[in-house]
């Protein structure tokens, strides 16, 4: 971006300005990134951070789009990439929503006061608009002294204003009691914006300004408030505000009683029946048995065997076999045996001395769990449609504005169990993805809930992929009771797990700020385009992993190193966890190290009674984070933290699944609903 921008100022002469969109979490900036700049965005993570930062072109300038923050300040990596980019920015779109003035204008002012040239862009207008809602646009211009623009960016009404109007962009009226505030900082030499910030206690913009003058922020916000208050006393108009039954259903979902009904309700219809019952029971029957495996697999072996044919060579006699059939030791030995009158079971199998290189490579390719057979197959025909299921129904609640809603009711149990109010985010975004959502703790205030975040997301939060496996196996039980189960299970650790760290780490919990947007229906143009991006993004993210995965067990298959791994874990999956004696079972375990939804793909086809699916899951649940996870938690935690999680879910993981191979049995022979 850095070059495109010297490029374009060489040729035309003329310099490229940096536009930023600023506003509060969940006005539509996003969307309205997206109408201004339409294909030419670049997503990207902003330097040093795991951010995402959207870059585009407006015109002939470069146009980005920072992290929510309702502030400008340093106390988080959002808030401090917001400052910087703020800060070297020529231009600011600041877009807040029609429906919150009272709130957004807050950091509204601060730019101002911070003298940065502004275009304030009412987002969200027809909603304000449907809910009764008048503003003087007007007069709010005046007011602020900043041209005043409305927008619907999700139907991309006013955009061409909008790009009209960067051009006049201005300073707007700063307030005169900030100017005084201010005044010996500037004489001295200290640019106004970092004056404001300094004053207002953000202290890398003190250090950067060498400003030791004491913090301000209490008058300063208290001043801001007054005014911001007095803004909408005259220019937003309440009278005959219809009732809108939004309103109603966004109060009905924070009821703790009629809001947990109906969460429970939209967990059972996204994660049960779409999850589960549609998806995981029907439409992955038909893409990995109907497709992958009727057509593409046997295609594959086909094509592969032509290419790099498997031989087998006894004394100094060679045999062609069906690609596939290489595998098979036992093969080998019946073949020895038949040529020199022996038993199969007295004859020993060197495997470099009766394979070539050619037969190696065509058995890592397309043998039984070969890159271009299994994990294909895996990724396409299984895992697929179960993540698009998955973030699907996420988007809808995101959309809709229940996620934040369903945090809410989540953070007042949680919170009891040592989890902060923000640590509710990362551990919904790990029903996405683990790895992901362990980054997203260090948006937490303290190393404490870190610390608690990341463990209960190790041990008892099962991603997206690892849900719809879980989702489509007790969905073949049949019945509710498994569900009831597992999720009674996984809970009751989920907040006895926080208890146990709340009582032993030194600290205290905070509580929930979280903005709640209001209610709307899901826009389907918004929903499918959050369900591909993020589909594809883990798709994408996943694909190197299960392609590792593949390779270092089909290697660990023909070597015979799998044998002596699934050999040693036998005695705990058969003896303990008294599930089936399928060398599969024992098989999932070890590719759940490598990774975490990778370990479930040996029990899609392995039949289990209604205990030992509950079983299966659960300790599948609990088992160990994958190797991506453990990278970033060694990362972000520290070596010893991560290692005594790593540990610990794995002893955890298999003392409560044999506990519960005991006990389940009899309560599904009394127990069938």
């Amino acid at each position: 971006m850095v070059s495109a921008t010297h490029s374009s100022t060489a040729i035309t002469g003329k310099k490229t300005r940096q536009i930023v969109l600023a506003g509060n979490p969940n006005v539509g900036k996003s969307a309205l990134f997206n109408a201004l700049t339409g294909l030419n965005a670049d997503v990207s993570n902003y330097p040093g951070t795991t951010i995402d930062i959207a870059r585009g072109m407006l015109g002939s300038d470069s146009l980005s789009d920072t992290p929510g923050v309702y502030g400008v300040s340093s106390f988080n990596d959002e808030e401090r990439i917001a400052r910087k980019m703020i800060l070297e920015a020529d231009t600011v779109i600041n877009v807040v929503s029609a429906l919150s003035l009272d709130r957004d204008l807050f950091l509204t002012l601060q730019l101002i006061d911070m003298g940065k040239p502004i275009v304030l862009v009412l987002n969200q207008w027809d909603e304000a608009l449907d809910r009764g809602v008048q503003i003087d646009c007007n007069a709010l211009s005046s007011a602020l002294g900043v041209p005043v623009l409305t927008a619907v960016a999700v139907k991309k009404q006013g955009i061409d204003d909008i790009k009209r109007s960067v051009d006049r962009a201005v300073v707007g009226l700063q307030s005169p009691v900030m100017d005084i505030l201010l005044a010996d900082l500037t004489a001295a030499g200290a640019s106004r914006q970092l004056a404001v910030l300094s004053l207002e206690g953000d202290g890398d913009s003190a250090a950067a300004a060498g400003i030791t003058e004491e913090s301000k922020r209490r008058e300063i916000y208290k001043l801001r408030r007054q005014r911001v208050n007095d803004l909408t006393s005259t220019i937003v108009i309440q009278a005959e505000r219809r009732k809108q039954l939004s309103s109603h259903i966004g109060k009905l979902l924070l009821h703790p009683l009629y809001g947990g009904l109906i969460s429970m309700a939209v967990c059972y219809l996204i994660f049960y029946q779409l999850l589960g019952v549609l998806v995981a029971g029907n439409v992955v029957d038909f893409t990995e048995k109907k497709i992958m495996k009727a057509y593409y697999e046997p295609f594959v072996r086909r094509t592969t065997a032509i290419i790099f044919p498997s031989t087998i060579t006894v004394g100094d006699k060679k045999f062609d076999f069906p690609h596939g059939t290489l595998a098979d030791t036992s093969l080998a030995a019946r073949l020895d045996a038949t040529i020199h009158g022996g038993k199969p079971e007295d004859v020993k199998f060197d495997f470099w001395s009766t394979r070539n290189l050619m037969s190696v490579i065509g058995n890592t390719l397309t043998g039984e769990y070969g890159v271009l057979t299994l994990t294909v197959t895996y990724l396409l025909g299984l895992l697929m449609p179960l993540v698009i299921a998955f973030y699907f129904g996420l988007s809808l609640m995101e959309d809709s504005g229940y996620l934040p809603r369903l945090a809410v009711l989540v953070d007042r149990l949680l919170n009891k169990a040592g989890l902060t109010g923000r640590a509710v985010i990362p551990l919904i975004l790990g029903l996405g993805c683990v790895t992901m959502a362990t980054v997203t703790t260090r948006l937490l205030s303290t190393n404490r809930e870190k610390i608690i975040a990341t463990a209960l997301l190790g041990v008892a939060i099962p991603c997206s992929a690892q849900l719809g496996i879980v989702s489509g196996t007790l969905a073949r039980t049949g019945g509710i009771l498994p569900w009831v189960i597992y999720c009674g299970i996984v809970g009751s650790i989920l907040v006895g797990t926080g208890l146990v760290l709340n009582k032993v780490l030194p600290g205290k919990s905070g509580s929930l700020m979280i903005d709640l947007p209001p209610m709307r229906l899901p826009r389907a143009e918004n929903v499918l385009k959050k369900t591909w991006n993020k589909s594809f993004n883990f798709m994408l993210e996943s694909i190197p992993m299960f392609c590792l995965a593949g390779l270092v067990v089909s290697i660990g298959q023909m070597t015979g190193v799998l044998d002596t791994f699934v050999r040693g874990l036998q005695p705990l999956t058969v003896g303990l966890l008294q599930l089936p004696a399928d060398e599969r079972i024992a098989t999932t375990f070890i590719l759940g190290i490598v990774r975490r939804d990778f370990a479930a793909f040996g029990l899609t086809d392995v039949a289990l009674t209604a205990a030992q699916a509950v079983v299966a899951m659960v300790v599948i649940t609990l088992f160990v984070p994958c190797i991506a996870t453990v990278g970033v938690m060694i990362k972000e935690r520290g070596f010893g933290i991560a290692m005594s999680i790593w540990i610990g879910s794995w002893i955890f993981a298999f003392l409560v699944g044999g506990v519960l191979a005991r006990v389940l049995p009899p309560i599904f022979q009394v127990v069938s609903f």
